[in-house]
């Protein structure tokens, strides 16, 4: 459907809150085809400088050859990208409270 018009798209998924109650969005967001092509370098910049500066997981964790489920640890609140039908990238959030819900919108953005 966006080829046919010329876009690319992401897929955003984040997974927090679970303390209180499971949370998952799972978005599309449509980008001009020059930005598409960029997003993986614009994405991967934005998770290495995300969250705290010393962490317990790895901060960017490569979806290419793997999928999310048997990445990130159970349980573990994360924010997911994919670009299309390429793979992507997850990131495991070390603290909730200072990770923006709005994280891959800003990144998209760009």
């Amino acid at each position: 459907m966006f080829e046919d018009k010329g876009l690319d798209c992401v897929f955003l998924e984040t997974h927090m809150g679970m303390r209180k109650h499971c949370h998952m969005v799972y978005e599309c967001v449509p980008l001009p085809r020059e930005v598409g092509e960029m997003a993986p370098i614009y994405f991967k910049k934005a998770i290495m400088e995300s969250d705290e500066e010393w962490s317990m997981n790895k901060k960017l964790i490569d979806l290419s050859s793997k999928d999310i489920r048997k990445s990130v640890p159970r349980g573990l609140p994360y924010f997911a990208v994919d670009f299309g039908l390429q793979g992507g990238f997850a990131h495991v959030i070390e603290d909730q409270h200072k990770f923006p819900h709005y994280f891959g919108k800003v990144c998209s953005q760009i």
